[in-house]
């Protein structure tokens, strides 16, 4: 049996299409239909990938013998390697340009993220909310009309306390952000570097993602509404009383509203996020955390040409139309490479 034949026979044992076989192989589906065809054959790196896919050895990949068709069958069977054993094999044959994340990293990783998530959507939430009190006071000392015409607090005292009240929720609002950053600061290559998760790995974080998609729409879209809704209270009292105070109160609904959903929206972006990092799926795929390596160095060179232009013609007042056309270059440019390495 060739090594075509063998592709074929194991992606159809194993109930994959194409599509789903090249997704795990960060691969297009042409290069799988030219491998099950016979056009050309995967490099040895795709071969090591579909061997731990399968649990079938190289050899019986790679030699064409059909009596090895039955242990293949058993060894698919088989639990899955050890993850130490394959980080080993992988070495010794020079794959180093993947990180590997052994299943308990995979497992950690996650929890992480749920214990920061709803801790970093606090924060934003306090930030929003910081001004609310301060805004209260403040339109409380001015009010003295509404209270037998005596202030019902001091104006120097209610600037005061709304500003210590504001300067505070702030405080423990970055703390909380700074704190629960670093937490997850140890996981940031997810976003940069190419990494690779064993089959019960990968499956595992699939299983959880799809669990999570209903709480992620709900949660985006309730966000979403929240952010809406809260303008109607501050329409209304805008139209039918000037009271100040009333209209403050609309206001401190308003980023009562706004600030319930972006905590929503947060906490559950986050968690889904990590789904999609780990699967390096949507904004995390192998083609695009290339166009963010090379970012770096394009814009970088923009804005030295940018610099150079502008000191030597001391045209500043034109120089300037250069940021503009480097973005829209930018675009074609990361679509041309992201379609190349999308290819491979």
């Amino acid at each position: 049996m060739r090594l075509s034949e063998k592709i074929m026979d194991l992606r159809k044992k194993s109930g994959w299409s194409q599509e789903e076989l090249a997704e795990r192989l960060n691969v297009s589906r042409q290069s799988v239909s030219k491998w099950e065809l016979g056009e050309c054959s995967p490099d040895i790196e795709k071969i090591l990938r579909m061997s731990e896919l399968w649990n079938v050895s190289t050899d019986y990949l790679l030699k064409e013998e059909t009596e090895e068709a039955n242990e293949a069958e058993e060894m698919m069977r088989a639990q899955t390697v050890d993850t130490e054993e394959k980080v080993s094999e992988k070495v010794a044959l020079g794959k180093k340009s993947q990180r590997f994340m052994s299943e308990p990293e995979v497992n950690e990783y996650l929890q992480t993220v749920r214990e920061c998530a709803p801790r970093i959507a606090i924060g934003v939430l306090l930030c929003i909310l910081s001004p609310v009190c301060l805004m209260l006071l403040a339109v409380l000392a001015e009010e003295s009309s509404l209270f037998g015409g005596v202030a019902l607090i001091p104006e120097s005292v209610a600037g005061g306390v709304g500003l210590i009240v504001l300067l505070v929720m702030i405080a423990i609002a970055v703390a909380v952000l700074i704190l629960n950053s670093m937490r997850l600061s140890s996981y940031e290559y997810l976003e940069k570097e190419l990494v690779e998760l064993s089959e019960s790995s990968y499956q595992l974080v699939e299983e959880e993602k799809d669990s999570y998609t209903m709480t992620f729409r709900y949660g985006i879209t309730v966000g979403v509404v929240l952010c809406i809704m809260g303008v109607i209270p501050l329409l209304c009292m805008s139209i039918f009383t000037e009271e100040n105070l009333l209209l403050v109160i609309g206001v401190c609904i308003l980023l009562l509203f706004v600030g319930v959903g972006v905590f929503l929206m947060t906490m559950t972006g986050m968690i889904y996020a990590s789904f999609d990092k780990l699967l390096q799926v949507g904004d995390y795929t192998p083609a695009k955390k290339r166009v963010e390596k090379l970012s770096g160095a394009y814009w970088s060179l923009v804005v030295a040409v940018y610099l150079f232009y502008s000191f030597a013609s001391g045209n500043w007042g034109v120089s300037w139309i250069i940021f503009p056309v480097a973005g829209v270059l930018f675009g074609a440019v990361s679509a041309v490479i992201g379609a190349i390495f999308g290819r491979e």
